[in-house]
């Protein structure tokens, strides 16, 4: 069994995606593999611009740690989540994220 300490993680600087119009880093800092069982965290930043079309090939948590994101799911509707809010995605679920300023999210994939 082992203990690893990371660092600096919320001030960390992140990668942007590779995305024409849309604001939006994220890294991920640590994968794992336990009995064919990935797990993997990260933090994703998105400001106010384009919204990004996801489709999750995993299942995914995110917590929100600072500002406002919005998801838009299939049917058309729009929530919006604040700090402190978890928001869970289920393998094969489409989304739409924007946000009206900036949010910083915490995620959990298992992928």
């Amino acid at each position: 069994m082992s203990i690893q300490k990371f660092s600096e993680v919320i001030p960390a600087e992140l990668p942007a995606l590779d995305v024409p119009g849309v604001d939006a880093l994220m890294k991920d800092f640590a994968s794992k593999s336990s009995n064919g069982t990935p797990i993997t965290f990260g933090m994703f930043r998105m400001s106010k611009g384009d919204p990004l079309p996801y489709e999750y090939e995993f299942d995914e948590y995110k917590l929100v740690l600072e500002g406002e994101l919005a998801v838009e799911d299939e049917s058309g509707t729009t929530t919006t989540f604040t700090k402190g809010d978890v928001i869970e995605f289920a393998k094969g679920t489409k989304a739409v994220f924007s946000s009206p300023s900036t949010a910083l999210t915490f995620y959990v994939a298992q992928r």
